[in-house]
């Protein structure tokens, strides 16, 4: 494998509704794409980061910064015969997943592109289709909110996740439950709550959720294990499950009893596989989150979501079933029916980039090229 040139496109993309968690409103996604070319193929990658340090410490110009500046140079016109043998390229350069995340992919495609395999089929993964549930902003107009879900549930989703936060967490609950009865519910609170919330968040039994995600800090095993044994419902790492040892060390704590991989937060497709194979061979359930980018990173996504140790379904109803905007990656290629949607089986990443759109939206770009 060997990539000739790489091009970094800086992408604003619309959506059509603000989307609030408890970090704040997200009004537009600006993220990274990369483009490269290797022996006559066009294979890509993606950050799907933000501009600010939002959702994590990695924003649009740190990963540009390292992706062009340290990870690319080394790896231009130099061939690799592995996966494996790309990561070890970064092995002295500490954090910065999202940026080795994107840079991966390009070689994943690469890969699955030269050898005629999709990005599932390398991976190991079974099955035609995922199962994807639907993401709830937080929001003040609660016959909005439930005319949402409504139109989810209506749609076939089976699965509904809202956002919680201090303030935001009782009421919604009660109106689903009061709305929609006995529908399969998860709540998502950012790390939203302090350990002075425990007795608080405890009393979120009553609502019979699947899981409650990401309650507390990300560093905080401590507290978080102290809510898991307060609670019935099952706590689910997010944001703290970025990278094995956290994961690993969440798990003996009894900290969680699921972890929720996101292949941008832990550093690529290679190290979500080394997650879900630590937590599978222990009985530890997953489920592949969702930030929102671009059909490049999703279908990748839901490839990792085949493997056997995925349990529930995953977060691509955002962008699959809700309303979103400027797809330069045709979300018909996913081709959905109800609550399920076609994993790309062609090879590489499996699906088509509209290159003309794609190029609309860069707001920014670069292109490296190999020396040699």
């Amino acid at each position: 494998m060997k990539l000739d040139q790489v091009e970094l496109l800086h992408v604003r993309r619309r959506l059509a509704h603000p989307f609030r968690i408890s970090l704040g409103a997200i009004a537009a996604r600006e993220f990274v794409v990369l483009r490269g070319r290797a022996d006559g193929l066009t294979v890509y990658g993606e950050a799907n980061i933000d501009a600010r340090p939002f959702y994590a410490s990695e924003t649009v110009g740190t990963v540009w910064e390292m992706i062009s500046e340290v990870l690319l140079p080394p790896l231009l016109g130099k061939s690799f015969s592995s996966i494996e043998d790309v990561c070890q390229t970064w092995r002295s350069v500490r954090g910065h997943e999202y940026a080795k995340a994107a840079v991966e992919h390009l070689y994943w495609d690469l890969l699955g592109k030269m050898r005629g395999q999709s990005i599932q089929q390398l991976l190991g993964g079974q099955g035609e289709t995922v199962e994807v549930g639907t993401s709830h902003s937080i929001g003040e107009d609660s016959q909005a909110f439930l005319k949402d879900i409504e139109a989810a549930l209506a749609q076939g989703i089976r699965r509904i996740k809202i956002k919680v936060q201090p303030g935001w967490d009782d009421r919604p609950l009660e109106l689903i439950r009061e709305h929609f009865g006995d529908i399969t519910l998860m709540a998502d609170a950012n790390a939203a709550y302090m350990p002075e919330h425990i007795d608080h968040l405890a009393g979120l039994d009553r609502f019979e959720m699947l899981m409650l995600e990401q309650p507390l800090p990300p560093l905080d095993l401590v507290y978080h294990r102290e809510l898991a044994r307060r609670m019935r419902t099952p706590l689910c790492l997010d944001e703290g499950a970025h990278d094995l040892a956290m994961v690993e060390n969440a798990v003996t704590l009894n900290a969680c009893q699921i972890v929720n991989i996101k292949v941008g937060r832990v550093g690529g497709l290679s190290q979500a596989k080394l997650i879900h194979d630590w937590c599978h061979a222990r009985q530890v359930p997953l489920w592949c989150g969702r930030r929102t980018g671009s059909g490049i990173s999703m279908a990748s996504e839901l490839a990792l979501a085949t493997l056997s140790g995925f349990a529930y379904p995953t977060d691509h109803g955002i962008e699959l079933v809700q309303e979103t905007l400027d797809h330069f990656v045709d979300i018909d290629q996913f081709d959905r029916s109800a609550a399920f949607v076609r994993v790309p089986c062609r090879p590489g990443m499996g699906v088509e980039v509209d290159n003309t759109l794609l190029d609309n939206l860069a707001i920014r770009r670069l292109t490296l090229k190999s020396l040699n």
